[in-house]
């Protein structure tokens, strides 16, 4: 048997969801491998429900730079891999550990030049989602291309989620025959957002739009003083944080779309496959949109885009990106996408 660690340190819920394809194709090419995954504390409790890993090692980071690369090392070294793979897009460090841990074979990108501590790398490609980023480290395994079933994504809720999400909508006068839309208003980087005034126009504009349809609240704890921000709406259901994570997936798989900014939430979504209707600002949709069929990217051509920085460095302006969406052009984006659910539409303003 094989010990296999993958390195992912990044600790976003979205980079969980798209690189299960990556950990997949690793299974399938290595099927009596054990898979150890390497990541940060915020996204174990996921990590551990997927079908792909067997095992977490948690990156704590809670000593300093060099006290905790040093534990961390020689954990890895005691634990005696026999691959490692890099899946991290950008991180030197998720490169130097398995380096300094003496794994045998170890594989990733060549990202700034870090291919040297590595025994075979692929190119960092920045212009190609995410999920063929991580599925070209997996290429290095052998010469069989990835074929586009294995670029599919998943979710890991059970029946027992959906059981639970299901009673918690009855309880909010949910019935059988009302359409849900669910709504994202938050995002980890302040840059993502879109202003909730604009949020409660179209949920406005949704309601009177569209028969039996209810609007589904849905963030984590820390963006409760964005909802508190809304006015109350009749025919909507706030739900920010009253599921976990697998409960939010039976809940979006319950969805008939979701409107949300680039986000954890949306790529949840495309995994369980509701359809998006994505605003992107500082970030590049080529990169991080919605994975699948069946989604609107909405985004304009504001010079400075994409950035990638979590503070907007636009003095006269701030966020200008985000501010350029306009609730007219987003409610036509979700109305279009209701009754067209099998496209992606890349809408972008050119007035």
């Amino acid at each position: 048997m094989q010990r296999v660690l993958v390195c992912h340190t990044g600790a976003w819920i979205g980079d969980m969801v798209l690189l299960t394809p990556a950990l997949r194709a690793l299974k399938e090419r290595l099927p009596d491998s054990h898979i150890t995954f390497l990541l940060r504390a915020q996204v174990v409790d996921l990590m551990k429900t997927n079908p792909y890993v067997d095992c977490c090692l948690v990156d704590k980071k809670q000593d300093g730079f060099f006290s905790s690369f040093i534990g961390l090392t020689k954990n890895i070294r005691d634990r005696n891999f026999d691959v490692a793979v890099v899946l991290h897009p950008t991180s030197f460090r998720n490169a130097l550990l398995p380096f300094f841990a003496q794994v045998p074979f170890r594989i990733g990108s060549n990202y700034k030049g870090r291919g040297f501590l590595l025994s075979a790398s692929c190119p960092a490609n920045r212009d190609i989602h995410e999920v063929q980023c991580y599925l070209s480290v997996m290429s290095l395994l052998d010469d069989t291309a990835l074929i586009e079933r294995e670029a599919a994504l998943e979710f890991w809720h059970t029946e027992t989620d959906r059981k639970r999400v299901k009673k918690l909508l009855r309880s909010h006068g949910v019935s059988v025959k009302d359409r849900l839309i669910a709504v994202n208003i938050g995002t980890t980087w302040q840059t993502k957002r879109w202003d909730i005034e604009r949020f409660e126009t179209v949920i406005r504009k949704l309601i009177a739009a569209v028969c039996d349809t209810k609007i589904v609240i849905t963030g984590s704890v820390s963006e409760q003083d964005l909802v508190d921000q809304l006015p109350h709406i009749d025919s909507t259901i706030n739900l920010v944080g009253k599921t976990n994570l697998l409960e939010l997936g039976a809940l979006l798989e319950l969805c008939s779309l979701c409107l949300t900014c680039d986000s954890g939430p949306m790529h949840i979504a495309a995994a369980v496959g509701t359809p998006c209707v994505a605003l992107f600002g500082p970030t590049d949709p080529i990169r991080h949109q919605p994975y699948g069929e069946g989604h609107t990217i909405i985004e304009k051509p504001v010079s400075c885009r994409p950035c990638y920085k979590r503070t907007c460095m636009q003095k006269d302006v701030p966020y200008l990106c985000m501010k350029e969406i306009e609730t007219s052009h987003v409610l036509d984006g979700v109305l279009e996408r209701l009754n067209s659910k099998n496209r992606i539409t890349s809408t972008e303003d050119t007035q």
